[in-house]
């Protein structure tokens, strides 16, 4: 795609000319194409391509990109909106910081370090269907009113306020026996949302949803989801410096102990994380807005099929339909960090606490 910045030179000047170079437009363009008329029956898609392959255990695992198509059913026009990340050259931007140490004395005694995140992410729309898409169901119908309401939600609300992409969630497990409850019951079972192309689409279905529009998959529909699994997760803020910060570096030290593994092996990754715990390692998570410290717990880490909730059905990560990567129990007792770098973080970890001013 083009630089999406409006007004950009690169960028097409009808929608006829996007149509042939099958580039993007910034978001905001949605406007000047939207006039269909308020009661043009609009159709909604759920829109997928394949965005990666691996091999686990002799199959294939596939994670799709998605986004939210519309037909217009009385001139035969498509749109496309999609949220997708700026960079794409790696998937390891998306997870990890770029974490820049002048000194590694520095860091280690008082936490200093340049941390960099390049998750950025933005929308896009197309004024047709990308070729590159190659799945679409359809998942509801919509007016000519409901879509130029949608397309002012994602250019006024969603827009401003998500810039980055976060494929992680964290799932709580001290609620998973209400995995059958309620969709008030399960809304909870998220402690942290991932925020990437599919949480879009949710967040769509739920506007479309409660400006009044029939919504009704034609087929089931399965997302990936990367959840993590915790008792418990600390809102901490951004991390300045300090014994905070040093924590914090510890955790990714771990994490490029195990980094050459989970670049060949993304399941490398729940080892990785088995490995901290056992150690009594902090788990540091970041988005947009906030970073958080995860308390893990058993399974630690999975990546999961999980059908896509259709409003107003709840997304319920501990739903017994779901097909996963890894067993949904991990064994914690043959996994350890490398040594001596291993058994040294959790020597750091233990010595770097508040030490109390003894009184007489």
């Amino acid at each position: 795609a083009t630089d999406l910045a409006e007004g950009n030179e690169g960028s097409p000047e009808d929608p006829e000319q996007a149509g042939e170079h099958d580039e993007a437009f910034h978001a905001s363009y949605a406007r000047k194409f939207a006039q269909w008329q308020p009661d043009d029956p609009i159709d909604i898609y759920y829109c997928e391509f394949l965005l990666a392959q691996w091999v686990l255990d002799h199959a294939p695992w596939n994670a799709y990109h998605s986004a939210m198509g519309f037909k217009n059913n009385r001139t035969n026009e498509t749109a496309l909106f999609s949220f997708s990340p700026v960079d794409t050259s790696s998937v390891m931007n998306m997870v990890m910081p770029h974490i820049f140490m002048d000194s590694l004395w520095k860091s280690l005694i008082f936490g200093v370090a340049l941390v960099e995140y390049k998750a950025g992410a933005r929308m896009e729309f197309y004024p047709h269907w990308p070729d590159s898409y190659t799945n679409f169901v359809k998942v509801g119908r919509a007016s000519g009113t409901m879509f130029r309401n949608f397309t002012d939600w994602v250019i006024d609300v969603f827009s401003p306020k998500h810039s980055e992409f976060q494929p992680i969630e964290v799932a709580d497990v001290n609620r998973a026996v209400l995995a059958t409850g309620s969709n008030n019951e399960q809304q909870t079972m998220t402690i942290v949302r991932s925020r990437m192309c599919h949480d879009f689409v949710t967040d769509a279905l739920w506007f479309f949803y409660e400006v009044g529009a029939r919504l009704k998959a034609d087929d089931v529909i399965f997302r990936d989801h990367i959840i993590m699994y915790a008792s418990a997760v600390e809102e901490i803020g951004p991390i300045g410096a300090g014994r905070e910060k040093r924590r914090f570096l510890r955790y990714w030290r771990l994490i490029g102990l195990f980094l050459a593994g989970i670049k060949s092996q993304f399941t490398y990754a729940r080892s990785a994380l088995i490995a901290g715990w056992r150690l009594g390692l902090p788990v540091f998570l970041h988005d947009q807005w906030q970073d958080y410290e995860i308390h893990l717990v058993p399974p630690f880490l999975n990546y999961c099929y999980l059908p896509l909730a259709i409003p107003p059905q709840m997304h319920n990560p501990f739903a017994t339909t779901k097909l996963c990567a890894l067993g949904l129990e991990a064994n914690a007792t043959n996994t350890s960090a490398p040594t001596p770098w291993g058994p040294l973080l959790a020597v750091e970890e233990r010595l770097d606490k508040p030490i109390p001013l003894l009184g007489y």
